[in-house]
Formats: C-alpha cells, structure tokens, sequence
C-alpha cells in the first residue's frame, strides 16, 4: 500500500513492534478495491507473487491517517524472505512448477488466520507474514496484551506494579500508536486496568485513583476463547468471543487491593566527610545511571549541546572500541565531548585522562613515546607523558585510564600510532614494546614492555580539510568514526534558555571501573559472531562488499568490520526493557561510520558508488544509494544518514574532483 506522506521516525519504530491478525480477501473485495481478479497475482514475467490480505484486528488511527488510498486491504510478495521462507515451510513454495503456484498458494491461504506485521520500504507498506492459523477467521478481532515481566517476577510483582508501587509495565508488542488497552493477561490472570503510556512507546503505567480487579481462569476456559496468541505477547478473540470472555470476568472478578507498605527505617548513612567522598566516589552500577549523569554534565555543568543520539553512539563506540574517533567541522565541541565523557567516567585529568595535542611534526612512535640513549641506557619520556600514564593503567588494572589524541590527523596516524594499530588487534593480553627486551634501563622506573589492558580508552578528534592527512583502510578496520551533528542555531538557543532556567540536582559522582564498562555492560565478546545479524543485514553487508570489490579490489567489508558491527548493534544501553537507539539506526550508523568511511579519492573509483549532482541541486542515485533504497536493504534500515553522507560525497566530487 502506497503511502500518502512519509511515515515519522516514531510511527516506523512503533510499526516494528506492531502485530495484528487477518485473512486472504475474497474475489467480492478484490473487484471492488482493486484492478485485479484475484487475491493471488503472479507475475507473469517471473515468479513474483502478490497477496491481497483483509485486516481483522484494529489499524490504529495513528498510522492509517498515512495510508494513501481507501482500500482497506493490504498487500504482501514473494520480494519479503520472510514471507518466502514460510511459504517454503508450508508447501516447499521454491519447488513448486509455475502453474502451481498460484492455486497452491490460495489453498494455503484459504479458512486460515494469518499473523502478520507491517514493514515500511520505499514510502510502502507491505505484509510480512509470522504464521498462519488454521482457523475459520470471524470477521472482527479484539487484542489483549501480555506484560512482559522479569526473570524471576510472578503475578504477586504485576499486581504491585499496577497498585502498591504504580511502577511502569511493558507490553512489548503494543505500542502506543494503540488506545491503551482495558484489560492484560498474565498467566491465566485477567486483569481489567485503566493504563497511560507517558514515556517509552511499550511502556505503560495505571493511572492514580484507577481500580483494577482480577478474575482467574481455568486455562481450559482461556483456550476456548482465543483464536492466536503471538509468542507470549499478544492474544488475539474475535469479537464475539471477547463478549463471552467479558461475561466470565463479570462472575468471577474481585478487586485488587492496595496493601499498606510496611515501613522501615532507613540504614544509617555512613559518615565520609566531603573530602573524602570527591576523592572516592561510589562506583556506579547502571550503565543508564551514568548515561543519565553524562547528559547532565554536558547540557548543565559545561553548557554544551549535543544530540543524545550522538552521545549515546559515543558511548557505545568506547565500550566496544579501544579506538575512538570524533569527527566532523571544527568548533563543534568534539575534544570537549571526549572530556566530559572522561569525566563522567570518574578520571581526572592530569592523573588517569592524558589530553594529548598532535603535532605536524609527529612521524614516528618515538614522538610520543621517548627513546632509549643507547650510550647511557637511559629511557627519556617522550614531554606528552603517554608511557606514564600507560605504567599507571597497567598498574591499576580496574581504574579506567582515557588518553585524548587531539587534532590526530595533522600527522599521519598511521606513522606515530603504528604500533598501537597492530596491538589493535589482539584479544587478551597486549604489550607495547618500548625498547629492547636484553636492555636493562639504568633509573629503573620504566620496563622494556608495558601491558595494555582493557581498561585504556583512545579518543582521537579529527577534521577533514587541506590541513591534516586522511586515513588509511588498515586505521578505518578498526576504529568508528563518530560525527556528531551541530544542531541549528534556533535549538541551541532554546536550549541555552531551559539551562538557564532551572538546573536540575546534580547526580551524585560515582566512578566507573573497567569491569562495569567492559564487562557488566556489555555483550559477552567471547559469544560476538556474524550469526547476530540478521538476514536482511547480512545481504546488504554482502552487496555493498560486492559494489566496493568491483570498482577496487583492494577494497570492501572485512569479517573484521562485519564482526565489529555485530558486536555494536548487541550494545545498545536500554532503559525500561527497551532500546536507547533501534537496531535499524544503527544499522545505518555503522554503515555509515565503518563502511563509507573507506569511499573516498577521485571520480573514478567512487562515482559510480556515490552517484553524482547532475546540477547543484539534483543528485542521481549511485549503486550503493540505489542498493540502500532497495526492498531487502530497507528491510535493515532506511539508510537515512548514509544516504545523506553518498549525496554530501557527490557534492564534493562535483566541486573538487575528489572525496573524502
């Protein structure tokens, strides 16, 4: 179905955890609605298929306004590999002789219910098939949802949540785009609620005053009146059943009742005086608590500006990375942002955070490091005090050390920074040779070798222009480049008058170990594979490979970088059970960071990739634009930074010759 207006970025995330039910339209529906005569088309120039599908649960109002017709039938096709895949499951679809097709697929279909989402490509939206039922579909189908609960958390917990404590609850496949339900299932519970969702999109809480009465059913009498329950989330009665299971809860309901909170004595707070609580801060235990601190530390200690959305990809990136890299226009607060974070981590600079300028002049590790006098024996530090500090993070394994190379490109990093780039590499235990093993360095403060361990973050702050050198392949395999985006003028005004205006209490300071972001808040590294990609991910990887390797052969996606991105989109922070970023942005921000990175240099290699401005104002679709706008890449992502940054490409080769 062709929509009418482009869907808002909220709608297509609340799309994403959408379900509803259906069943094949009939040929009475079809004549009316459509220019076809059957709810099954084949192509007949391939085998192409197309089904018509009738909606039986409720299209919320918030997202049919969109839709760009008054059909109310929706469309699915064979271009879907899910929908494929179920077909292959049900009637072995890809063995089947043409002139089957079609009457095997209507049979399929024919006095089934069928589970579906919606999936948006191309200003489309399209019928992704989940299963199909085999039941007599009714004509109108009522939804009651599921909340998703803890390990551990029984119906004792959800009935606090809804009376005692009105903490939030989450219905992970009801969005809001939805009117809040009137009633929940839980374990053979039905519970009759008055929710209101005030923050996430799945994320719901009773309203204060309202009552909420409970009835417990047989799970025979359950079974009997749903028609589909999708995983544990969602079940779905047709109306008519959803009438007689109101009247069971009328027999049997009972009123919820509030329990008094016992209450108990706070434990005393230990005494620290203030001197000693700045210099040992507790450390944090919530990833969210210190996401939370950073953004205050940014907007109302600094009066800096940022986007969360870049702040939260910074965060990610360090957690993930030994190397970070902030790029971008000079003046927009990157060699800032790499403080605060640091200081939001608990380092102090000086002691545990090395801010390090790079100068021109930088063409060997030396420069930063020292050098042994050969004559004397002796280890002269390099002034910038890297190997310092290196000694103390090896010394204190779990204390976080952040070195800040500035302006990282006014020399060539791959000179300098060599031999870090190749203990890059390495999984486990890494040692930075400084100089010769059988030499015995007279002063004795300083070993031939220092290990590097997972408690060293390296933040690099570059810009891109006539004054500094690019970037090799072998650095870009290695490293994101986070560009945070400047916000216009008229936000940052707004901005600036709210920190003005009332400054929230600060949160308490709290130091962050090694342990907590290394390990506690993050996916297992030991358990990363291309295996956490999904299907649609995996093709576009493999077909962006496949349109950098043909124009250069020195060129395309490593496993290095396939396994990095992999273990980014397993890293995004939640909060309340959901996702700070969807997995569909960050798709499209390490595509963005780790892959068109490496499209650069003259019209040759990367025109055809970037496509070109027939005119200042026109840009034509090159084959990376064309492959992100496809149906299976738009089912990873919409791609819309990385097709802004292919178009911002063009730009630069229509006005230099060249790219960077």
């Amino acid at each position: 179905m062709k929509l009418s207006t482009k869907l808002p970025h909220i709608v297509r995330r609340q799309l994403d955890d959408s379900i509803f039910v259906g069943r094949l339209a009939t040929s009475s529906e079809i004549h009316t609605q459509t220019f076809q005569d059957s709810p099954i088309v084949l192509s007949e120039h391939s085998d192409r298929l197309t089904f018509y599908i009738k909606p039986l649960s409720p299209i919320p109002n918030g997202l049919a306004r969109y839709f760009g017709k008054m059909s109310d039938l929706l469309t699915g096709n064979t271009n879907s590999m899910n929908n494929v895949r179920l077909l292959n499951d049900l009637i072995n679809y890809d063995r089947l002789p043409y002139p089957d097709i079609k009457p095997r697929v209507e049979a399929l279909f024919q006095d089934k219910l069928v589970l579906f989402k919606l999936t948006h490509a191309n200003d489309n939206i399209y019928v992704e098939l989940i299963k199909l039922e085999p039941i007599q579909p009714e004509e109108g189908y009522v939804v009651i949802p599921s909340p998703d609960l803890r390990i551990g958390e029984t119906n004792e917990d959800l009935e606090s949540k809804l009376t005692n404590e009105k903490r939030p609850i989450t219905l992970k496949k009801y969005p809001n785009l939805f009117p809040s339900p009137s009633m929940v299932l839980f374990e053979n519970t039905l519970y009759e609620v008055d929710l209101e969702s005030k923050s996430n999109s799945t994320t719901y809480f009773q309203k204060d005053e309202a009552s909420v009465r409970y009835a417990s059913l047989d799970p025979d009498e359950l079974i009997e009146h749903v028609d589909a329950v999708y995983e544990h989330h969602l079940y779905f009665l047709s109306k008519q059943k959803f009438a007689s299971l109101c009247e069971l809860f009328e027999t049997k309901k009972k009123e919820l009742s509030i329990h008094p909170q016992p209450e108990e004595e706070p434990p005393a707070a230990p005494v620290v005086s203030n001197e000693e609580h700045s210099k040992d801060p507790a450390h944090a235990t919530s990833e969210m608590e210190f996401l939370h601190r950073l953004l205050h530390k940014a907007g109302y200690e600094h009066k800096m500006f940022y986007r969360e959305e870049d702040l939260y990809a910074f965060h990610m990136s360090v957690k993930t990375n030994p190397l970070t890299i902030l790029g971008g226009m000079s003046g927009t607060g990157k060699s800032q942002l790499a403080r605060i974070y640091g200081e939001t981590l608990g380092l102090v600079e000086g002691e545990t955070m090395l801010f390090l300028p790079i100068s021109p002049s930088y063409q060997d590790p030396n420069d930063i490091l020292g050098y042994l006098n050969p004559t004397t024996e002796l280890f002269h530090e390099s002034d910038t005090g890297l190997v310092s500090l290196l000694q103390h993070a090896a010394n204190y394994p779990d204390q976080l050390h952040m070195v800040i190379f500035d302006e990282m490109n006014l020399s060539q990093v791959e000179h300098w920074f060599s031999p870090f780039l190749s203990l890059l590499e390495i999984n486990g235990d890494k040692h930075l040779q400084i100089f010769n093993d059988h030499v015995t360095e007279q002063s004795g403060r300083y070993g031939s070798r220092i290990k590097l361990g997972d408690n060293l973050i390296f933040v690099g702050t570059v810009n891109f222009d006539e004054t500094t050198k690019s970037f090799s392949d072998r650095l870009l395999d290695r490293t994101n480049i986070i560009t945070p985006k400047k916000p216009p003028f008229k936000d940052t005004i707004a901005f600036y008058e709210k920190v003005h205006r009332s400054v929230p209490i600060s949160p308490e300071a709290r130091k962050v170990s090694a342990s907590h972001l290394r390990k506690e808040w993050r996916f297992a590294p030991q358990e990363v594979g291309l295996h956490l990609l999904n299907e649609y991910e995996v093709h576009t990887l493999d077909a962006i490979h496949t349109l950098m390797n043909e124009n250069d052969p020195q060129k395309g996606v490593s496993f290095r970088v396939a396994l990095a991105i992999a273990d980014y989109l397993c890293n995004v922070p939640h909060e309340n059970g959901q996702p700070l970023l969807s997995r569909r942005e960050l798709f499209d921000f390490q595509i963005n960071q780790r892959i068109l990175t490496k499209i650069k240099g003259i019209d040759t290699f990367a025109g055809p990739m970037v496509g070109e401005m027939s005119t200042p104002t026109d840009y034509v679709d090159g084959s990376l634009a064309q492959l992100f706008k496809s149906d299976r890449a738009q089912m990873a992502s919409d791609f819309t930074l990385s097709l802004k940054t292919l178009q911002n490409k063009a730009k630069e080769l229509m006005m230099y010759g060249f790219t960077n």
